[in-house]
């Protein structure tokens, strides 16, 4: 996991300098607009001193107005009104410049404190690691920005430890369902190297069972390449599940054949968009593990209703699945019956490369019911109008 930090970029100044000289150069505009507008309303009032009008009012008579010249009173006025103008401007300019400067100096004050909560986020989450992504970052109280963000990084630290868990499961699994036919492999050649003389039937035991587990290797790379690989398929086609069903049923039959197992379409037919690779493979999955795990001359039930979604749902006359399992078979590497699983051939993955496939769908595929007498899984699309 990588986190960027200033100090990554050191031509890029922080964040607490952009504010500072963001919100003083704001406070310098209006500074300077202010002294402009003031200033020249003084100067301006200053230049208007010219002739005064002085009203005399004698008793019992008419008002009389006389013009006074300040000149004349004041012989040094000019001088006088252009150093008053020159000391105003002069004190207002160092006014406003001690304005600006205090301004700053209290914006980066103000700032650092604001961003202080930032800062201590940001040290936190550069000691985040894979080893220790369970444990959520302590949630402020303050109840503002950061404490939301705060809240939404532990919801992704908590998807993302999920996620890693799954990863590490998935891939100690498949080490493990990789290595299991490699050292049978390995155990039977050592066997039959160890031998000075080999029977002709020794040796086609030893080719009988090189074919079985590089079948097996070979089905389990398939698998896991396509479950790699889901995403990135486009799911825009118009799909008819009822024809689609039929399809899978034609590939199958042999199979059913030779399981004997009748394969049974009921009417009903839906429409929804997607993947049809993808849908086909969850359905021939689902059909396919019907099949397998049926009892002898059992039948495999396929129906297709619409309601608020497209029900696909296959019954099968099996032997059913315990509530406490129902779940767990959607699950990576996950056997009911370890050992009928490993004798069908089965990897534990086929079940879960359908429950990813309805998932990627906007879906879902579940145990709908389960008894001794059969069970039945549901997989649940939306409609080509809702999807």
């Amino acid at each position: 996991m990588k986190f960027y930090s200033e100090k990554l970029s050191p031509r890029r100044l922080s964040l607490q300098w952009r504010l500072t000289l963001l919100i003083s150069g704001l406070v310098i505009t209006a500074c300077a607009l202010m002294y402009f507008f003031i200033s020249r309303s003084a100067v301006t009032g200053l230049e208007g001193i010219s002739d005064y009008v002085v009203l005399v009012t004698p008793d019992n008579s008419n008002p009389i107005s006389i013009n006074v010249d300040p000149k004349i009173l004041i012989p040094d006025l000019e001088n006088q009104i252009q150093n008053t103008k020159n000391n105003f401007l002069f004190q207002s300019m160092i006014a406003t410049g001690i304005i600006i400067l205090l301004s700053s100096i209290c914006t980066w004050f103000v700032t650092r404190r604001a961003l202080a909560p930032l800062r201590r986020f940001s040290d936190r989450i550069s000691q985040v690691q894979a080893q220790n992504l369970s444990e959520p970052l302590e949630v402020p109280l303050s109840e503002d920005e950061i404490s939301r963000l705060t809240r939404s990084f532990n919801d992704m630290l908590a998807r993302l430890d999920n996620a890693f868990s799954a990863q590490k499961q998935f891939v100690a699994s498949a080490a493990h369902e990789l290595r299991t036919p490699l050292a049978v492999m390995q155990t039977n050649l050592e066997v039959f190297y160890k031998k000075p003389e080999h029977a002709p039937q020794e040796y086609d035991r030893l080719f009988t069972m090189l074919q079985e587990q590089t079948g097996r290797l070979s089905h389990l790379a398939e698998i896991l390449l396509d479950m790699t690989g889901l995403q990135t398929v486009e799911r825009s086609d118009t799909i008819s599940l009822a024809a689609l069903t039929e399809e899978v049923f034609c590939d199958l039959d042999p199979v059913a054949d030779k399981h004997q197992i009748r394969l049974i379409q009921t009417e009903g037919d839906c429409t929804v968009t997607g993947s049809y690779i993808l849908l086909y493979r969850a359905v021939y999955n689902l059909v396919e593990n019907a099949i397998k795990y049926n009892r002898p001359s059992g039948s495999v039930t396929v129906n297709i209703h619409s309601a608020e979604s497209a029900v696909l749902e296959v019954t099968d006359t099996g032997i059913g699945i315990s509530p406490e399992n129902q779940e767990k078979i959607f699950d990576p590497f996950y056997r009911v019956d370890k050992s009928r699983s490993r004798a069908m051939g089965g990897a534990g993955l086929g079940l879960a490369l359908v429950s990813e496939i309805a998932r990627q769908h906007n879906g879902q595929v579940k145990v709908t019911q389960s008894s001794e007498k059969g069970s039945t899984i549901a997989l649940i699309l939306p409609k080509s109008t809702d999807y």
